[in-house]
């Protein structure tokens, strides 16, 4: 069973939303503030969290932040009534992984957490699990455990084009047309270190293995 934080002031909206994901197979505990939502997360790590962004006690920027800047790495999805674009661009450099506004379809949020939790098993979603690791293509964040690092991003953009791709060869030629705009012996040069760093990110799980097919291209493989 997967378990969600949902962080909400709203007592009527927060019950329904509450019901519905029970109802779906998820549990769900339901903080009024934010001081709840931090004794929650003192007993136990969620594998989702749902955020509003203006409680009575606080805002979800600054919960988000401070979360993030502790190392706490469970997916963060907003809904919030604010409709200003940049609170949108601010909350996924917080590193959120997703941005719904109310009022929402139920249909809608249900999908957007099972792409965020890896439940929808399309290996495109917002967070791909990855071995012991994972990876969030928008934020650009690599998860390992409770600690995650911002990798740069033609390392993001190669990444995100292997795992697309479940386990299947990404032609070379494609990687420097797309991101480098095409081939070169420099460029060529240039996407094998990317590679090689890549491997190097994930050298604490020795079950991953970026592969190099000669004149192909590159698959990640779980082993």
């Amino acid at each position: 069973m997967k378990y969600i934080l949902l962080i909400e002031d709203d007592i009527a909206l927060g019950t329904i939303v509450k019901d519905f994901l029970n109802s779906e197979g998820y549990s769900v505990f339901h903080a009024q503030t934010f001081k709840n939502a931090h004794d929650y997360l003192g007993r136990k790590t969620p594998d989702l969290i749902l955020l509003d962004l203006m409680l009575t006690d606080g805002n979800g920027f600054s919960f988000s932040k401070d979360y993030r800047k502790n190392k706490g790495s469970v997916p963060i999805i907003i809904i919030t009534s604010c409709k200003d674009i940049n609170d949108m661009k601010t909350g996924y450099e917080l590193g959120c992984e997703d941005y719904l506004r109310k009022p929402f379809n139920f249909d809608e949020l249900l999908i957007r957490i099972k792409k965020a939790i890896g439940d929808l098993n399309t290996g495109i979603g917002y967070f791909r699990k990855i071995g012991m690791y994972r990876f969030n293509p928008v934020t650009q964040n690599l998860y390992f455990g409770d600690n995650y690092e911002t990798i740069g991003n033609l390392e993001a953009s190669v990444l995100a084009e292997l795992t697309a791709q479940n386990g299947e060869t990404v032609e070379k030629n494609n990687l420097l047309d797309k991101y480098w705009g095409g081939y070169s012996v420099y460029t060529s040069r240039n996407l094998d270190s990317v590679i090689v760093k890549l491997r190097k990110r994930f050298a604490k799980d020795p079950n991953i293995r970026i592969i190099s097919l000669k004149r192909q291209g590159y698959r990640i493989v779980i082993v």
